[in-house]
């Protein structure tokens, strides 16, 4: 009966002192928060390469550069190491490549420029009209889009990649569904600030959620175990009763035989 009891008080503990319950929970919320956070990241370097790389000339040759630069790192390093290069290695060369091919098109999308006459015209990156110089000659105001078509096209391609290389293998079937999803998600956000602000500020609240959520979700489940292990255990004392009753009836009836 004592060993019964001493299971089920400490059936639930691990070598370390700590439940079983406890550690699972520990490691699904650090997962979590690593996979939230991850995502936080990509998400401010998606927005800061949409809202003000894209925007200047010279940051946008100096990402390329860069870009290319890490490609040709990597290729060098294929070359070290495998004896013969293939499509599947080469994912790793054309990954930085494609990311920059994304960054090109989100910049050449903001250089359509936008005649001051045009009518219907939304979302322009300056005031159209005329300015007079010192001659008091005027002088058109050029003023080119903030967004358009092949800016999504670019944005897309980036956050499609940021997602892709989010996992070790992604497959072509999870890649298509990132490809879906930032079709959408790049048709809203247009390369506001305030749009990335705000999914920032959203991932920020699954952050959160994600810390305050855990802990009492370990601690229901604690309970949920705990009253699940007593309960085994007033049946395992029961039956160790049960049998103990039998064999003293039977050593009874055997003594009283003899």
């Amino acid at each position: 009966a004592d060993g019964g009891g001493d299971g089920s008080d400490t059936g639930g503990k691990g070598a370390g002192g700590k439940s079983s319950t406890e550690t699972v929970m520990g490691h699904l919320a650090s997962t979590t928060l690593a996979a939230v956070l991850q995502m936080v990241v990509r998400t401010g370097l998606m927005g800061l390469v949409s809202v003000l790389v894209t925007r200047y000339t010279i940051l946008t040759y100096l990402a390329l550069g860069g870009l290319a630069f890490i490609a040709t790192r990597i290729y060098s390093a294929l070359k070290k190491t495998l004896a013969k290069i293939n499509i599947t290695s080469m994912k790793d060369v054309l990954s930085p490549l494609t990311i920059a091919l994304g960054i090109y098109c989100m910049y050449r999308g903001r250089r359509f420029v936008v005649s001051p006459t045009t009518d219907g015209v939304q979302d322009v990156g300056n005031t159209s009209g005329t300015l007079a110089d010192e001659s008091g000659n005027e002088q058109d105001i050029i003023t080119y889009a903030s967004w358009s078509w092949t800016f999504w096209f670019g944005e897309t391609i980036v956050m499609t990649l940021f997602l892709a290389n989010s996992f070790e293998n992604a497959t072509t079937a999870l890649t298509t569904g990132f490809s879906i999803l930032s079709l959408f998600i790049t048709l809203w956000l247009r390369g506001k600030f305030w749009r990335y602000a705000t999914l920032l500020g959203f991932e920020g609240i699954i952050a959160l959620l994600v810390v305050m959520a855990f802990p009492v979700m370990e601690m229901i489940l604690e309970e949920i175990v705990q009253d699940k292990m007593r309960r085994v255990g007033e049946k395992i004392r029961a039956h160790d009763a049960r049998t103990k009753e039998r064999l003293r009836k039977r050593k009874n009836a055997t003594s009283s035989k003899s």
